[in-house]
């Protein structure tokens, strides 16, 4: 015992050596935290220990919520969390408490909405709250610069007055952070009056649409822009089923816009999380997880209305690019690579233009030919995003040929490879690992090989973090997973579980769905409401899909896909409680909720459940993946032809595959069945394409 003290002493001991500070984020796993174990700052991790810390030196907490790969975290970190002089006045004054956003999304959620309330605008990252002691808030913000400047305090300011305001003014503070709360509050017990939902909503969600719209740029912000995938997808949905032309429009040119620009990267392929520019050139470089996952989809789903080359290769481009840089030993996928590059924001990513002239010209390339590739490419002489760097984009202007094109890409990735790729945070979330292996089964119809890969990832990723029937959130290198699944990992994961069903037809997966999804409501669901975690700090779930998809909304999805499977009205009632809980917030503001208005689309119309045994079904999932209907489902079992039923009665049957496609496809047909529409699931209202 001695010896095996004495070994964990010495290396503790050299391990703090190297640095001149060491907090106690030294023992957590998380990358991020990581990151800050060795700042001059004493912080400590979420949870009782901070907690009691700060009742008992009656100090107010300084939380500041982050995650690895974020830019403006670093930059406040090295401006601010290494600088002794403020992480002296935090130290004095405040109990410091780091959360990384990606572990405990959760926790995270709950205070941007906070930052909402206080500021009546969306936050981000990095989020800084300032908490009482009883874990009130009463101060927000998000990325605060060390001194005044540009009009905004900077923390050698704020933070003393805050310190002494709380000594001396606390029951200002107390009484600022309860109405803070109780605010909260309302907003989270808020009841809505149900109101009776149909079709006409569509119409509702284009309109928003509409208005939010950069007719000029494309996608929907006239200022940073995110590519906000739900909503494209809720616009396709609704071009499935109504043949507005408004909706296909502001989707396809939105993803044509994006696959051409800066956010996209254009050599080696995958998304960047969003653009600080209307014009989609100016990216932060980090590609998440999620943000690809997400994009696969859409883009797989809009190549099958399209058959537009484009978004073929943006998929095949982006599944490669991930699988290439996140993808592990066992299939699993890493959450985030990072925007900088050894302290410079896109090192690995921009391109100076002589230094790629100089090497065009060493690599077979002529003057002439070399200038029209690079302006191809947006890379100029004078830059496109920082002094004479350039992040490429495609300017359809300058017309060269698709050899030329291919030869420079290999030339531009060249001269990558001899810079260092950024940081990737190697730690497995099981929801966005479900989000990657699923987008990716739903891209079998352009490569088989896709289903192929995602199914051994889904196997190895049920093997890792579904143990002895408890789901986990995540897990970092070989470690065993500790932190318990939230909501999101159990949406996320039955939604995949589903698609592997469809794409498959082993049983397996439909069973684990199945009791994924009771164990759900059992954690999960609370006196009338969903949660986001099972832990004492309690985060109403809701339907905004805000960073990535609302797991709530994607959890409206899997009951109505199990009930349609199953044959299940209580899980229909469960879909339909959720949905009329918030049908008002639905109702007004469709275009706020994307995910939760298909939802409504899916309940209203229906899936369409095809039915056949196992040996005929396979020979046609693909024919059935290409049917424009937007809400199939496939069932194998002891049938002797093909069945086409919703959850309570089967309106066609055929031993051609082709009659059933008839009849499904003729549901949607204004032509033939207008009249029909209307009178169930509401007028249509919309322009029809």
């Amino acid at each position: 015992m001695k010896k095996l003290f004495l070994l964990f002493f010495v290396l503790g001991a050299f391990l703090f050596a190297e640095h001149k500070y060491t907090n106690e984020l030294i023992y957590e796993e998380s990358p991020y935290l990581l990151q800050h174990a060795h700042n001059p700052v004493n912080w400590l991790p979420w949870g009782e220990k901070a907690f009691q810390k700060a009742k008992k030196e009656h100090k107010p907490i300084f939380l500041s919520i982050g995650y690895s790969t974020c830019h403006w975290c670093h930059v406040m970190e090295k401006e601010s969390f290494e600088n002794e002089e403020i992480a002296k006045i935090i130290n004095e004054n405040f109990v410091p408490i780091k959360v990384d956003k990606e572990e405990r999304p959760d926790i995270d959620k709950f205070y941007q909405k906070v930052y909402q309330i206080m500021h009546n605008r969306s936050g981000g990252w990095p989020l800084t709250i300032i908490l009482t002691e009883d874990l009130k808030p009463f101060f927000s913000a998000t990325y605060l610069p060390p001194e005044d400047g540009y009009g905004v305090k900077g923390l050698k300011t704020v933070l003393p007055i805050l310190a002494k305001a709380y000594k001396n003014e606390r029951d200002y503070i107390e009484k600022r952070a309860d109405a803070i709360l109780t605010l909260m509050k309302k907003i989270e017990n808020q009841e809505y009056v149900p109101v009776q939902l149909d079709f006409t909503i569509a119409k509702k969600f284009v309109m928003q649409a509409k208005e939010q719209y950069d007719k000029t740029y494309k996608g929907f912000s006239k200022r940073i822009k995110f590519p906000e995938s739900s909503k494209i997808r809720a616009l396709i949905d609704i071009y499935l089923i109504t043949k507005d032309n408004d909706a296909f429009n502001m989707a396809n040119d939105t993803l044509i816009t994006m696959a051409k620009s800066g956010l996209y990267d254009q050599i080696n392929g995958g998304f960047f999380r969003y653009t600080t520019d209307r014009k989609w050139q100016i990216p932060h470089f980090e590609k998440m997880l999620y943000t690809n996952a997400e994009l696969i989809d859409v883009y797989s789903r809009m190549y099958k209305i399209t058959k537009n080359p484009l978004f073929k290769k943006v998929v095949i481009e982006t599944i490669n690019e991930i699988d290439n840089r996140f993808k592990n030993k066992n299939s699993l996928y890493s959450s985030a690579s990072d925007a900088d590059t050894n302290g410079i924001e896109g090192g690995f990513f921009i391109f100076n233009y002589e230094k790629c002239l100089d090497y065009f010209l060493k690599n077979g390339f002529k003057k002439d030919e070399t200038i029209k590739v690079l302006k191809y490419f947006g890379i100029t002489e004078d830059g496109n995003i920082d002094g004479e760097y350039s992040n490429p984009y495609i300017n359809e202007e300058i017309k060269i040929s698709k050899d030329k094109i291919k030869k420079a890409k290999n030339l531009l990735k060249k001269i990558r490879e001899t810079k260092e790729y950024p940081f990737i945070d190697k730690k497995i979330i099981t929801s966005w690992n479900a989000m990657m292996i699923d987008a990716k089964l739903k891209s079998f119809f352009i490569d088989e090989r896709f289903k192929k890969s995602a199914l051994v990832s889904l196997d190895n990723l049920i093997k890792t973090m579904y143990i002895n029937k408890n789901l986990y959130h995540q897990i970092k290198d070989k470690n065993i997973p500790t932190k318990k699944a939230l909501l999101e990992d159990y949406a996320y994961l039955i939604k995949a579980l589903i698609t592997a069903y469809e794409v498959t037809l082993e049983k397996r997966y439909l069973i684990l769905a199945e009791e994924l999804q009771k164990k759900a409501k059992e954690l999960f669901f609370k006196n009338g409401k969903w949660y986001l975690s099972v832990s004492k700090f309690k985060s109403v779930a809701d339907l905004n899909d805000s960073y990535y998809t609302s797991p709530l909304a994607i959890m409206i999805h899997n009951l109505l896909k199990l009930s349609a499977l199953k044959e299940d009205l209580k899980l229909l009632n469960d879909a339909k409680y959720i949905i009329d809980k918030n049908s008002a917030l639905i109702f007004h503001n469709p275009i706020y909720y994307p995910e939760a208005t298909r939802a409504v689309f899916r309940e209203k119309l229906g899936d369409i459940v095809i039915k056949n045994s196992k040996n005929v079904l396979k020979k046609y999932l693909l024919d059935i993946a290409m049917l424009d209907y937007p809400y199939i489902l496939v069932k194998s079992g002891d049938y002797k032809e093909f069945l086409a039923c919703k959850i309570d009665t089967c309106f066609a049957n055929n031993k051609e595959f082709n009659k059933i496609k008839e009849k499904i496809e003729s549901i949607l047909n204004p032509k033939t069945s207008k009249s029909d529409f209307e009178q169930k699931w509401g007028k249509r209202v919309i322009n029809e394409r």
